[in-house]
């Protein structure tokens, strides 16, 4: 997903990782990364 700041006119890029079913470390992310101008 991307996201533009209406204030600053930033935009950003943010994905989603889930863990896998088998593993007994489950966990979900959000990560987010700013795109330089």
């Amino acid at each position: 997903m991307t996201y533009v700041s209406p204030k600053t006119g930033k935009q950003y890029i943010l994905l989603t990782a889930g863990g896998a079913r088998q593993s007994p470390d489950r966990g979900d992310y959000v990560i987010a990364y700013a795109l330089p101008k």
